[in-house]
């Protein structure tokens, strides 16, 4: 082989570890900023995901609080008128006719909450105390159920709405609701009026309405 053939050959070997090398480090770095730019992209997506989950949660919460003041707006109407509460189906009413009409209106109004605002609630506890407050109201108005004892009948009713009110503002601060209370049985024998088992802060608080 002639001399310019052994210099090729060694010229070569070198230049072509160079040009693999480089091909390689290209391939690399490639492979790196592709990984990189994958990366960044799932990084902003969970970022979008989790501040579109962020605003759809305090959308949720700002509809449940407006939807909260709404309903106890409509408790504080009925609180007002309680005492007239069994004459609402009496034609002769134990009060006047204007706070017995007055009360019936209140009623229609904490039962229209039942089928618009509570939807808006997203606590189902809070929701089916809310329920239940509307029956043993309706029981006692159009029923009667617990008319042996008027004095405690009312205020069964009135305690009961007291424990719907506190739970209601538990959903507006973010806060737990109440233990969970079984509510009164209205034609008990039990002359002692009906009170949750734990009660809440305030809840002998004469500013709490009590």
């Amino acid at each position: 082989m002639s001399a310019w053939g052994n210099f090729a050959i060694q010229t070569a070997g070198p230049l072509l570890g160079v040009l693999v090398g480089g091909a390689i480090a290209a391939m690399v770095a490639r492979w790196q900023t592709a990984k990189t730019l994958t990366t960044q992209a799932w990084l902003a997506s969970s970022q979008q995901l989790a501040d579109a989950r962020l605003a759809r949660a305090e959308r949720d919460h700002e509809r449940a609080v407006n939807a909260s003041n709404r309903l106890l707006e409509r408790l504080a109407d009925l609180y007002s008128w309680l005492p007239s509460l069994p004459d609402v189906s009496e034609d002769v009413p134990r009060l006047s006719p204007q706070a017995r009409e007055n009360c019936s209106t209140a009623l229609a109004s904490i039962r229209r909450g039942m089928h618009t605002e509570i939807f808006l609630i997203p606590e189902p506890a809070a929701r089916e105390r809310y329920r239940i407050l509307v029956q043993l109201a309706y029981d006692v108005a159009w029923r009667g159920v617990g008319r042996g004892n008027h004095e405690r009948q009312i205020r069964d009713v009135t305690n009961y709405l007291r424990y719907v009110q506190h739970s209601l503002e538990a959903v507006i601060e973010g806060k737990p609701l109440p233990e969970l209370a079984s509510p009164p049985v209205l034609d008990r024998a039990d002359p002692t009026a009906w009170q949750p088992p734990n009660l809440p802060p305030h809840w002998g608080d004469p500013a709490d309405g009590n």
